[in-house]
Formats: structure tokens, sequence, C-alpha cells
């Protein structure tokens, strides 16, 4: 009986290992080299974005549609030529780009589109769009407006279209401030779309039309309409108050009396006089010099008395500029 003599251990080390060195050597190696199979290399529409964005790996597609788009492009462009793309879009073997018009789905519907690219070793890879026709909002109404100075009239609702607002005639310019009741809308007309704008004023006494221009997404549109009024310049040239420290006026103050008499005892060196405009827009002077300028309602001045008799006018010039009333006033001091 013969026996056969063991594989020393060393030597059978030596052969697992070098069985170890050939597979990873040849076995597992060049890993990126493999073949990714049939696919695109890139995939777009017009007029509109893919959800997710478009990469080789990713089939499936969301792509959103306003609700008026008729017809969209469709472009495919496949990673090897020698693919064949068909489907939606038909590109042979040797083209590497097709393209195709694909009517779009009616308001509030989708429309599935497919692209198949199949390798000449019989592969295939399936693309699908999704296409989804978003109806568009019709919201075209303001949700504030607002003018400074002034005040609308009527208050403001979205449904009133036309205003008015009338302002003094100092008033030079206006501020209009308008907010969308959809962010998505568009503001034209005098204001601009963020809502805002400073609109200068003609002349006192003119008449102004602003116009502001709501467009919802769906392209139908409102127009609301502010005339700004400006008041003429006042001819009120009278006064609403007028008093004489110490003294007191003979007669009473009354504005259409033009003419006063103060008594005060012989020692009074001087009175104070304090008038108030009943427009506070006109001028008030006296002894040529300004009392209360425009804006300013009230205006006084320290008069010296001279002997036994001292007069004085006060000028009030209305706003106009044209019509002018005086009011004298004669301060008399008593022989006691």
């Amino acid at each position: 009986m013969k026996h056969r003599s063991p594989i020393p251990v060393q030597y059978l080390a030596l052969i697992l290992l070098i069985g170890t060195i050939s597979f990873g050597a040849y076995g597992c190696s060049n890993t990126g080299s493999l073949d990714p199979g049939p696919q695109l290399a890139n995939l777009s529409v017009s007029g509109a974005s893919l959800q997710p964005p478009f990469t080789s790996d990713t089939s499936s597609y969301n792509v959103d549609l306003l609700s008026n788009q008729q017809d969209i492009t469709i472009l495919a462009t496949k990673s090897a030529a020698n693919d064949v793309l068909s489907g939606a879009i038909i590109a042979p073997a040797g083209q590497v780009t097709g393209q195709a018009t694909i009517q779009a789905p009616g308001p509030g519907s989708t429309k599935d589109v497919s692209l198949t690219v199949t390798s000449s070793d019989g592969r295939a890879k399936i693309y699908t769009m999704t296409l989804r026709a978003i109806t568009l909002s019709g919201d075209n109404t303001l949700k504030t407006l607002t003018i400074s100075p002034g005040t609308l009239a009527p208050a403001f609702s979205a449904g009133a279209q036309d205003y008015t607002v009338n302002v003094g005639s100092a008033v030079t310019e206006v501020i209009i401030v308008a907010t969308k009741s959809d962010s998505n809308a568009v503001i034209s007309g005098d204001v601009p779309n963020e809502g805002r704008a400073t609109l200068k004023l003609d002349g006192p006494g003119t008449t102004k039309i602003v116009s502001l221009i709501v467009t919802a997404p769906n392209g139908t549109s409102r127009t609301y309409t502010i005339t700004v009024k400006r008041a003429r310049p006042s001819s009120d040239d009278t006064l609403a108050g007028l008093t004489v420290t110490p003294g007191s006026l003979d007669p009473d103050f009354a504005s259409d009396i033009l003419s006063y008499r103060v008594t005060v005892t012989n020692n009074v060196e001087s009175v104070t006089i304090s008038a108030t405009k009943s427009d506070p827009n006109a001028v008030l002077s006296a002894t040529g010099s300004t009392l209360a300028a425009a804006g300013t309602t009230t205006g006084q001045i320290s008069l010296p008395l001279q002997g036994r008799r001292t007069e004085v006018d006060l000028t009030v010039t209305a706003q106009d500029g044209v019509n002018t009333q005086a009011y004298a006033i004669t301060v008399i001091r008593s022989r006691r």
C-alpha cells in the first residue's frame, strides 16, 4: 500500500496567497468601466423645468406648465450615439439628439410622456415625464390702498375701483401705497409692481387722475382709479381771533369788524397784540414785518405806546396773494 506525501504547510500557504493576488488583480479590477447601459445625457422642456432636475440615473419627472400653454418642445440627448430613442421622441442610431412638439394637457389635467432608450444589445431604459397644467389664479384685486396726504372717498374696498381724494392747495405731491391680494399678480400703470409711488401734482386748482392696473396670473386685469383734486388757493383774508394785553377791544372782536379801540392807563408803555388767522396759509403782517407766515396760525407784536394815541394796522393777505384785509387798532392812554 502506497502512502501519498502530504503537501507541506508552507507550500499550501504560498498557493493560497498567489490565488488571492490573482483574483484581486484580474477578478474585480476596473469597476469604473462597467457599462451603465442605455441612458440619456440630457432632457429638457421648453419654457419649463424638470422636477427634480435632470440626471441620467433619474427616470421619472414632473413638469409644471401654465394652464394657457398650448404646445411644448421636448429635447433629448442620448449618452451613446448608437442607441435608439423611441416613444415620444424618435432618434435612430447615429443621431445623438432628438426633439418633438407635444400638445400640453388642458387646464387642471396631466399627461404622461415616455421616452425609451434602447442599446444595440437589446437593453432599454424608460424615462417618464408627467406634464401638469396648473390652473392660474384670476385674482386681480388689491388688498390695501392708501394715499398720503389725503383720505380715499369712499373708504377702500377690494371691489370698489373709483376713488376721489381732496388735498390742500399747498400739497405738491402724494404717496400711494398698494398691496396685491395675490402676490403673483402684477401692478402697473402709474404705480410700479412694488406697489409704492410718489406722484407730483399739477398746480393748485388742478385735478390728477392716477390709474393702477392689477393683472392676475391668468392674464385678466382690473383698473383702480384715484382722482386727486388739489384745492385752489384760499381767498380767506380774515382773522379768527384778536386780543390786546393789557386792555380789551372795543367793540368785542368779530372777524368782519375791522376797526377797534383799546384804552389803557397812562403808565402803560406798550401792549402785546395777538392775532389768529382764519386760514393758516394766509400771511399776517404789521409795520412792514411778517408776524405769521403761511403755515403758522398765530402771530403777535409788541407795540410801544407813544403819546396819548398809538395806531397800528394788522394786514391779512390771503393764500391767493390777491385778497387782503387790514384790521385797525387804536390804543389810547387815559389822562388819569
